[in-house]
């Protein structure tokens, strides 16, 4: 497979009017180079934007209570059941725009066990693109009367809001 990598990358060094003598340790070093470059590059072009899944011009409010919370990777993900108009029981789930180590950095004031089963809350977020789905991206959250911050900007004021 190298072989074929390091094929083809010559290949692209020659059709761009690079000309490297054939046995040119700069030629190997380039080719080397180059192929760390698209490898090492892969993740940036794997991850996925919100805006893809979720309708970030749109906001939906719901208050419901926490039955699971997960603060892992890729991003945090809560899960809450809300009552609808006639009264049923609708499983809802919602995800951070921000991974664990990135909440950490912004220094949003609160931990992995700040959310409980059985707390109650109030989320605002982005709903689902697929209609009738119950999954949404965080935007604004309180939990148990108390603002905690999910995504970019100052942590909230202390106390109740």
């Amino acid at each position: 497979m190298l072989t074929a990598l390091y094929t083809s990358t010559a290949e692209a060094i020659e059709s761009m009017g690079i000309l490297l003598p054939e046995d040119s340790g700069m030629r190997k070093h380039l080719m080397n180079w180059l192929i760390v470059g698209v490898i090492g590059s892969a993740p940036a072009f794997a991850h996925h934007g919100t805006s893809v899944t979720y309708q970030t011009d749109k906001t939906i409010a719901l208050t419901g209570t926490v039955t699971e919370f997960s603060f892992s990777y890729p991003h945090p993900q809560l899960y809450f059941d809300v009552k609808d108009a006639d009264g049923n029981i609708q499983h809802w789930g919602s995800e951070f725009a921000p991974t664990p180590l990135m909440m950490k950095q912004m220094n949003v004031g609160w931990a992995r066990d700040t959310i409980k089963t059985g707390d109650t809350i109030t989320i605002t977020c982005n709903p689902h693109r697929v209609p009738g789905s119950t999954a949404c991206l965080a935007k604004e959250l309180i939990v148990n009367g108390k603002k905690l911050t999910v995504g970019p900007g100052r942590p909230p004021a202390q106390g109740k809001e």
